[in-house]
C-alpha cells in the first residue's frame, strides 16, 4: 500500500508541470476557424495512434523517475520531464481527436 502511495505522489509530482501547462491555449487558432478532419483520420487516431501514444506516455513517466539520480545533479530535471513526459502527454490528451503535428494550421 506504501508503494501504491509513493508511486501516485511521485507520478502526481511528475505530471502536475503538464497540468498546468494544459490550460493555456497552445495551439495558435481557435477550435471555430480549424477544418474538421475527415472521419477516416478521427477513427485511426482515436483506435490506432492514440493508445500507443499513451504507452509512450506511462513509458516516459518511469524513464523520468529512472533517470532522475541523474538528472536532479545536472539539473536538467524540467528538460528531462518536459520531453519524456510532458510532450507525449499533450499529444495524447491536449490534441484535437484527427489532428496530427503536421497539422500546420492548428499545431506550430
Amino acid at each position: 500500500m506504501k508503494r501504491l502511495v509513493v508511486f501516485w505522489l511521485l507520478l502526481l509530482l511528475l505530471i502536475s508541470p503538464v497540468l498546468n501547462a494544459r490550460g493555456q491555449d497552445d495551439m495558435g487558432a481557435s477550435q471555430d476557424s480549424v477544418p474538421a478532419p475527415p472521419a477516416g483520420a478521427i477513427i485511426g487516431d482515436f483506435i490506432l495512434v492514440r493508445p500507443f501514444a499513451l504507452i509512450a506516455t506511462a513509458i516516459g513517466v518511469v524513464l523520468t523517475v529512472a533517470c532522475l539520480p541523474v538528472s536532479v545533479p545536472s539539473g536538467s530535471t524540467g528538460v528531462v520531464a518536459q520531453k519524456l513526459v510532458a510532450e507525449p502527454f499533450n499529444f495524447t490528451f491536449t490534441r484535437p481527436l484527427g489532428y496530427f503535428p503536421t497539422d500546420a494550421a492548428i499545431w506550430p
